[in-house]
């Protein structure tokens, strides 16, 4: 298998941990800030304590990336272990992780290829397990990083914001957008481009937003083999049972299907009532693992 290679995720990838303990995946932690104080997401304050007080506190949290230090440290101990590391971390749009964990690789003299994966959430662990896939069979590590990055470069999301006082506070929506939004209680969607959130829709309704979200999905996946699907949603766990197991009766065998939730830091953007959906189509092909 050639190289010994150190995997690398952050944390907004909202990662099982079993999974990455089981694959000997490091994972680097962004926080969420309460007052004076910072909390790692999935370490100091899960994702229930995080929604109890994001319901309590008066200030909304804010959030920041791991330090550069964080970075030194973590390669500096890969170092004496490994010949290079592949990391894979949230958009470049919406975050610095990706330029420190670069500029930290090259303080400590640490080989490591960074995938910007122009997203977040899990849709980031698709990325991190092709790689892997791909690596486990024997492929050079220049072809596992270009089939990363042409996997990050495919990947979609689609989300319907319920509470869009988040998207204000974060600079998404102008007042203006905000009092018109409020006051007709509009439902936006949002999508990436070019790995920063933008409108893609609105709708009056959740079943509306639904509807459109869903039609969008069937256009992307006409002509598509197969195509892996995450339904990801912050504090709506009954709707989003109902999103997958809709896309289950819809796609069958088509689609590789998971539920997953939004990290602390990322909820703290988008708030409580957000649902959607992140995915990326395989030709048999490739699924097969003819990728040269």
């Amino acid at each position: 298998m050639g190289e010994r290679i150190a995997w690398i995720i952050d944390s907004t990838s909202n990662i099982d941990p079993e999974f990455a303990r089981a694959n000997d995946v490091r994972i680097v932690y962004l926080s969420v800030v309460f007052g004076e104080r910072a909390y790692r997401e999935n370490l100091d304050i899960g994702e229930g304590e995080f929604l109890r007080r994001l319901r309590e506190e008066r200030a909304l949290p804010t959030t920041t990336q791991p330090t550069i230090g964080e970075f030194v440290d973590l390669y500096t101990r890969l170092k004496a272990s490994y010949d290079l590391g592949i990391a894979v971390h949230i958009s470049s749009g919406l975050s610095g992780t990706w330029a420190t964990s670069v500029k930290a690789a090259e303080m400590v003299g640490f080989p490591l290829y960074a995938v910007d994966s122009k997203m977040t959430v899990h849709p980031m662990v698709w990325i991190l397990e092709e790689g892997m896939r791909l690596h486990r069979a024997g492929k050079p590590v220049e072809v596992v990083v270009r089939w990363m990055n042409e996997v990050a470069s495919r990947l979609r999301a689609l989300f319907v914001v319920d509470d869009i006082s988040h998207l204000h506070r974060g600079g998404r929506l102008t007042r203006a957008e905000y009092i018109v939004g409020s006051l007709l209680r509009i439902k936006p969607i949002l999508t990436f481009e070019d790995g920063r959130i933008v409108p893609f829709d609105k709708e009056r309704t959740l079943a509306r937003a639904k509807a459109r979200v869903f039609a969008e999905l069937d256009r992307a996946l006409a002509g598509a083999d197969f195509a892996r699907v995450s339904v990801i949603h912050c504090d709506m766990a009954e709707e989003a049972r109902r999103w997958e197991e809709e896309l289950r009766g819809r796609y069958g065998d088509k689609i590789e299907l998971v539920l997953r939730t939004f990290p602390p830091v990322i909820a703290a953007h988008v708030g409580p009532g957000t649902v959607g959906f992140g995915w990326y189509t395989l030709s048999a092909a490739e699924r097969a693992g003819e990728i040269g």
